[in-house]
């Protein structure tokens, strides 16, 4: 599903920034009042499963990552990790190995991380990178018709 938001609207509505902190994310909604707003928590991790249609299979929490498995529309394996601010890359790598997670094999079809890291990365059978950043994902499937 794609919204279909004013282009003007689009940075000051998803402040891409504060994806750093995901489990803290605000949004000013409109309240029954004309021209009032109040800040409410907005679930990004919930939110981004159902932007990539992801059945959910499971999830974890450990030390400031979230961690899901599940399957999407397209019956690949998908696996997202979404990291808080205090996350290093090192911490990051540290955790993928110790899961044992292997981006070579075939584990997972797709792979999201929040945030710029520096998971080792190939290409898929459509010329795409199998470790994605969320925050991009995010963008596009939002925005992009």
């Amino acid at each position: 599903m794609n919204y279909m938001i004013d282009f003007e609207s689009r940075d000051s509505l998803l402040n891409m920034k504060k994806f750093e902190e995901p489990f803290n994310y605000k949004l000013k909604i409109a309240t029954d009042v004309v021209g009032e707003t109040e800040e409410k928590t907005v679930d990004l991790v919930e939110t981004f499963n159902y932007l990539i249609g992801l059945n959910v299979s499971s999830y974890a929490y450990h030390k400031g990552l979230e961690v899901i498995e599940g399957i999407n529309r397209d019956e690949k394996k998908i696996l997202v990790i979404w990291r808080d601010k205090d996350i290093s890359n090192e911490q990051l790598n540290s955790f993928v190995e110790k899961m044992q997670i292997k981006i070579r094999d075939m584990e997972f079809d797709l792979i999201y991380v929040n945030r710029d890291n520096n998971l080792e990365n190939i290409r898929t059978v459509d010329d795409r990178w199998k470790v994605r950043l969320i925050d991009s994902e995010f963008h596009r499937l939002m925005f992009e018709a």
